[in-house]
């Protein structure tokens, strides 16, 4: 079994604004010390995974190539700074469509669990809504609330601190 951090995509590695989606590579702005903190992380015996809701595909607003495009180059500057994201799981639905997979569901864990068998009383979900608090609670998940510039750096900060 791996230890895992599991890390929101939007308002924890880049910048989101409210009622906005992230529809092309020019619209994300990494949050300040968001890729540092990343490879802080990676070099820590931590498998690093982004849990991510992309609502804006079934939306009509992104394409999965849009978002595979975003995220590539979302990986290139992570891995440039040092750190690796083991895999990115996303949800595309709508939250009116009430899939397993869109968090708070819990579907998106459970196939990371699936594909690298994850010790989750061992691992950590950063998130930035209270309501990501709530997944992490259903999958036994460690939680830290991380928001804005350097809030990552703060979060793995402390989960490196602990036991």
């Amino acid at each position: 079994m791996v230890k895992a951090v599991f890390l929101d995509r939007d308002g924890v590695i880049n910048r989101l604004n409210a009622g906005s989606y992230i529809t092309s590579w020019d619209k994300f702005v990494f949050l300040e010390g968001a890729k540092e903190a990343i490879a802080r992380l990676s070099g820590s015996g931590y498998i690093v995974f982004i849990i991510t809701n992309q609502s804006a595909i079934n939306r009509g607003l992104l394409t999965e190539a849009g978002l595979e495009v975003i995220h590539n180059n979302m990986l290139y500057e992570i891995e440039a700074a040092g750190g690796k994201i083991e895999r990115i799981y996303h949800c595309p639905h709508r939250p009116d469509e009430k899939c397993k997979c869109r968090k708070p569901e819990t579907g998106l864990f459970e196939w990371a669990d699936r594909d690298y068998s994850v010790d989750y009383n061992k691992s950590w979900f950063v998130g930035d809504f209270e309501s990501d608090r709530e997944v992490a609670k259903k999958m036994g998940l460690r939680f830290i609330l991380a928001e804005g510039d350097r809030g990552l750096e703060k979060a793995v900060e402390r989960i490196l601190s602990e036991p």
